[in-house]
Formats: structure tokens, C-alpha cells, sequence
């Protein structure tokens, strides 16, 4: 009897094992070359979620309905609250929150607005879950988004922003993109993950910019698993800045820009796939700092087409035979594994220089702790009032001098006529999707003093109406973490971090100075950024009108990786998009519009020369790398 029981047992256990390898051989037809690295991939960087106090201003999803429960169909829910605008009759919502929750849709949910700030509790715990097999998300040649944060006219859908929350597509949905994204002059996609549970990765694209004129905006701290491709973005104008971006197991590309101008950095890659394709006439990308493993040999790491132009710096390949496969310029293959600086076409001088970037060190923000939000001071405790027109720059000050470390505005519009100082035991003061307008010309909004922490973070939106010299004066050495408004320092010697900001001037004395997504818009600051003596690092620069956009004097140092200077109207008159007066520069930017007919106005030792349009080594207005040393 025990020895027919152990017969029976090999026989069952045989079936098991053959009905497995049957299975796995079936899916290796389907996918002969997929072989996924992990499911899901770990996210590698760290979660910045916050969760928000009651008295934030923002709408929870749970109060229209939204359960979160993983079981109910939340689509109508979450579709009332992301859709209402300004003309439904119940008024536009703009600032919503979605607390820690699974919630299940089966259908699109589309953004109703623009100025949507949508955030979760926390990256890990807000799962918004497409249903398995769902209806409408089958058909891979018809794609259709789980999420679509576009609104109205591609060129005025402004300060779009995503936090804090997973993007889930299920299972067998191979016709899904996860997210639809689009927003101009700033905005982005904040801490978020984006993946495919399905077992074989399948999906259409993990986040898609389609819709005509994306950005500016900056992507940060994104990780997508799966689909057939991670990140897509097209259209020549205007551009993207990506940072931190870690993309794994995508079954045809990693990252593909077509035509956009996108600057990225520390980009992390576990693919067997192409990682990076760029192409189009007028396509320019600036990629730096990037890790990429996992590649099959017959396969380049980043494919540069004919008619695109790439700057490519300290990339480290795994697994590939080759690192570049460049088609355009100077039309050659890069074997070796680590690249030091690679650029598709002619390096551009008017001085004998070095024929390298810069290389300015790079660091990140600090981090600073927003503490337990039952700590927060909230402004509105002193007496200001969101959106009354009436002034509330005094209780802005009380609340900035009650103790607090980290003082808030709830949603609305604030207005000061005082201006206001930054001091004492404050780390931070932002706004929740709140906007402050000052009355105060001829001088600053704020004033940053010394205090007793090393590094502050000032964000708050400005608005229309806003009369100050300068949002900002810096009258400190401490570290300045700066998400708005513009800029003057009068104690030179600190740091500063630019992330995400749209506003002019900026005056730069002999600082360190990193940005991650400026955009510059004046007629009447020239130069819209003035660098004198400082170290200034920009990743992602946009800028319109007719004004020069950066001068750099009496030693200073600045580098542009990824710049689309829309000269879209000359109304004043012509003026050079560069000067450089005995300074040091590495700059790789694009024209759009009305070029500049001066590139670079450039005076070494007392001589002065000009690089011109027509001097450009890449068509359509490109610059793949200017040098001054």
C-alpha cells in the first residue's frame, strides 16, 4: 500500500511539473526574448510622501465617494472629483487628496482642469489599480489611458502636478497607458510609481506626453516596471526635465523622445531592451549620471537616430555590445561600457577651450524634514484668510515668529503688503496648491535671515498682480531650497536649489547654484539670470521673449544640459542669448521660433568675439555643446 502511494505521489508531482514547463514554454513563444528581472522592480529612491492635515484646503476623494477598499469600483467617484472645473456651478476643485487606499477603476480618469495638484498620502499606500482584463484596455494598436492629467489648449494647461501614488494596470491589459501627462511652465510628476502586474509586463506605455506643446515640466523620482515602452514624449516644443528616473523591465524601449528637447539625469535602467532611443529633426537630449544593466549583446544601450542630437556624460552599461549607437553627426558606435562625455556632433568654441564640459559638481537638495504635520502652523491660525483680497502678510509673519518649524497656507490665493522675514526656528514654508501676491515695490516678497537651521525651503506659487524687486533676497549663508519666484542674493558664500520655478530675475553673487526646471519669461529683466562669480548648474531651461537669458561675469561658472530658448517675438530688439565676460561655460540648448542672430557674446582678457545662428553645427537651431574655458 505505502509503495502505490509513493508511485501515485512521482506520477502527480510529474503532471505538476510538466503542466509548469508546458506553461513556461508557452509564454517563452509569446515573448521569446522577455525575461523579467523582478515583479515588481524595488523602487530606489526615497519616499518623499507627506500626508496632508485636515485643514489643508484639499478635497478627500473618500468624501465623494471613494472608497479605497480594493474591491469597489471607484471610477464615478474619482471621475467627479479630478473632473469638476470652474464651470460646473458647484465651482472648480483643483487641490485633491487621496488617502492611503487601493482604488480600483475600469475606466479613464480624466483631469477636468488645469492647477489640479493631486497628491496621495504616501507612494506605497495610494494604489490607484486598473481591474484585470478590463474592457477598452485589450487592443494594443488602441491604446487607452488609465490616467490623463491633459487639459483644454496644449499650450495653457498649466501646473499640472501628481504625488505621491502607485499607477497599477492590473493584469491583461496590454492597450493600457498608465499615465497621460501634460502641463506647461511648470508642474510634473512627483514620487510616483508606475507599473504593470501583469506577469508577462505587458502594457502600451507607462507615461506618455502626446498631446501637442508638453511642457516645461520636471518628472522626479519616478520608477516604471513594465510595458512596452517606460516613457514617451514627442512634439518639438517645448521640453521636459527628467531626474531620478529607474525603469525596469520594458519589453520594446526603455525611454524614446521624438522631436522634444528633454534633459535628464540619473537615470537607472534594468532592461534588455534599448534603453534610450532620440529621434526627429529636432530632437536634442542631454542625458547624464545614468546606470544601465541588464542588456542583451545585439542590443545598444541608447540608439541616437540620423536626424537627433545627443549629449551623453558618465553613462556605465551592463550586458550591452554597445553603449552608442549614434546615426547622426559624426556617425560612429561607442563600444566601451563607461562613457566620460559623449556628443553626437561638432563641439562649438569661439576661444581655445577644452573640448569637455565643465563638469561642476552636482548635488542634490538637502533633505529637510517637514515633521509631524500635528507640529505644522498653519497661517490661517493668525488670522490670514484665503481668497477675502485683504492683506495677510502680518499673520504670515506671526506664524513665521509663534515657533514653529514648518509653517503652511491652506488652498487660495494670499496677498502681503509688507514684506515678509524668514528667521528664527523655521525650516519650511510652502504652500498647499496656494498662491501669494505682493504688494510691496521696489522690494523683496521675503527676506531669508539667519535662523537656527542650516537650510530652509521656501515654495510658494507667486501669481499675477505680484509687485516685489525680487521674490526672494537671500541675506544669509544658509542653505535656500527655493520651488518659486524670483531671486537676489546680498551675502554671498551659500547654496541654493532651484526645482520647478517659472519667474525672472535672478542674481547670482558668488554662490553654488543647482536647478533642476527653470523657465524665464521677460521683456524686461535682461538678463533674465545674472551670474557673477557663482557656480551655476542648470538642468532643463525654457525660456521665451526676446532678452538675453543668462550672463555670466567676473569668473563665474555656468552650465546649461538641456535648454529650448523659444524667442517666440522680438518686441524690444535683438540682443545675444549668451554673454560671457571672462567667464567659463558648457551649454547644450536648442532655438524654437525667432532665433537669436548672436548665440554667444563672449569677452576673454578684453577680447570680445560673437558666435552666430549660422555658425550652429546642428540643424534646426541646435547647440550640442558650447565650450568656454
Amino acid at each position: 500500500m505505502k509503495l502505490k502511494l509513493k508511485w501515485l505521489f512521482v506520477v502527480i508531482l510529474s503532471a505538476i511539473l510538466i503542466l509548469l514547463l508546458n506553461n513556461w514554454a508557452k509564454i517563452q513563444l509569446i515573448h521569446p526574448d522577455f525575461v523579467a528581472q523582478s515583479s515588481p522592480q524595488p523602487v530606489q529612491f526615497p519616499d518623499k510622501s507627506v500626508k496632508l492635515p485636515p485643514d489643508s484646503g484639499y478635497v478627500n476623494v473618500k468624501d465623494f465617494g471613494a472608497k479605497g477598499d480594493g474591491i469597489t469600483d471607484d471610477t464615478e467617484a474619482l471621475r467627479e472629483v479630478l473632473g469638476r472645473n470652474k464651470q460646473d456651478k458647484r465651482g472648480a476643485i483643483r487641490s485633491i487628496y487621496l488617502p492611503n487606499g487601493t482604488y480600483l477603476v475600469s475606466n479613464t480618469l480624466e483631469w477636468g482642469d488645469k492647477k489640479k495638484d493631486v497628491r496621495g498620502e504616501s507612494r506605497e499606500g495610494v494604489i490607484i489599480k486598473l481591474k484585470d482584463n478590463c474592457q477598452g484596455f485589450q487592443d494594443s494598436k488602441n491604446p487607452k489611458k488609465v490616467l490623463k492629467i491633459e487639459f483644454g489648449h496644449g499650450g495653457q494647461n498649466f501646473f499640472q502636478n501628481l504625488h505621491n501614488v502607485t499607477v497599477d494596470i492590473g493584469q491583461g491589459n496590454p492597450g493600457a497607458i498608465a499615465v497621460g501627462f501634460h502641463t506647461n511652465n511648470g508642474g510634473g510628476v512627483f514620487n510616483v510609481a508606475i507599473r504593470s502586474s501583469d506577469r508577462r509586463k505587458r502594457g502600451h506605455t507607462g507615461l506618455m506626453m502626446d498631446m501637442p506643446w508638453p511642457g516645461p515640466g520636471l518628472i522626479q523620482n519616478v520608477s516604471i516596471d513594465g510595458f512596452d515602452t517606460g516613457i514617451f514624449i514627442k512634439h518639438d516644443q517645448y521640453s521636459m526635465t527628467f531626474e531620478h528616473i529607474l525603469l525596469t523591465n520594458q519589453t520594446k524601449v526603455g525611454f524614446l523622445n521624438s522631436w522634444n528637447t528633454v534633459a535628464i539625469r540619473d537615470l537607472k535602467s534594468i532592461n534588455r531592451v534599448p534603453v534610450v532611443i532620440n529621434q526627429g529633426k529636432m530632437a536634442l537630449m542631454t542625458l547624464i549620471d545614468a546606470q544601465l544593466t541588464g542588456g542583451k549583446p545585439d542590443s545598444p544601450a541608447i540608439i541616437n537616430h540620423g536626424e537627433g542630437v545627443l549629449f551623453a556624460r558618465n553613462i556605465k552599461t551592463q550586458g550591452y555590445k554597445i553603449a552608442i549607437d549614434n546615426q547622426a553627426g559624426n556617425k560612429r558606435q561607442v563600444k566601451e561600457s563607461k562613457v566620460d562625455e559623449f556628443v553626437s556632433d561638432s563641439i562649438s568654441s569661439l576661444f581655445s577651450s577644452k573640448q569637455t564640459s565643465l563638469g561642476l559638481p552636482i548635488e542634490d537638495p538637502p533633505n529637510i524634514p517637514y515633521g509631524d504635520p500635528k507640529t505644522w502652523v498653519n497661517v490661517t491660525e493668525f488670522g490670514a484668510k484665503p481668497n477675502d483680497k485683504k492683506d495677510d502678510g502680518l499673520a504670515i509673519q506671526q506664524a513665521i515668529d509663534s515657533g514653529g518649524e514648518t509653517i503652511y497656507l491652506p488652498t487660495g490665493n494670499y496677498q502681503s503688503e509688507q514684506t515678509i522675514i524668514i528667521r528664527g526656528n523655521v525650516r519650511r514654508i510652502f504652500g498647499l496648491n496656494a498662491r501669494l501676491v505682493f504688494n510691496v515695490p521696489n522690494k523683496p516678497g521675503f527676506i531669508l535671515k539667519d535662523g537656527k537651521y542650516d537650510a530652509v525651503a521656501v515654495d510658494i506659487q507667486g501669481n499675477y498682480g505680484n509687485k516685489s524687486s525680487y521674490w526672494v533676497e537671500h541675506a544669509s549663508k544658509r542653505t535656500l531650497l527655493l520651488g518659486s519666484g524670483s531671486y537676489i542674493n546680498t551675502v554671498p558664500g551659500g547654496k541654493v536649489f532651484i526645482e520647478d520655478l517659472v519667474a525672472t530675475p535672478f542674481v547670482f553673487d558668488r554662490q553654488k547654484v543647482w536647478v533642476r526646471q527653470i523657465n524665464t519669461e521677460s521683456y524686461k529683466d535682461n538678463p533674465h539670470i545674472v551670474n557673477k562669480g557663482s557656480d551655476l548648474w542648470i538642468l532643463g531651461l525654457k525660456t521665451e521673449k526676446d532678452r538675453t537669458i543668462i550672463g555670466t561675469y567676473e569668473g563665474g561658472r555656468t552650465e546649461v544640459f538641456g535648454g529650448l530658448l523659444y524667442k517666440n517675438r522680438e518686441r524690444i530688439g535683438p540682443a545675444p542669448a549668451f554673454i560671457c565676460e571672462d567667464c567659463q561655460m558648457s551649454l547644450v540648448y536648442r532655438n524654437k521660433g525667432k532665433p537669436y542672430q548672436t548665440q554667444i557674446l563672449e569677452k576673454q582678457n578684453g577680447v570680445t568675439k560673437e558666435f552666430l545662428t549660422r555658425d550652429l553645427p546642428a540643424s534646426n537651431g541646435r547647440m550640442p555643446l558650447y565650450i568656454s574655458y
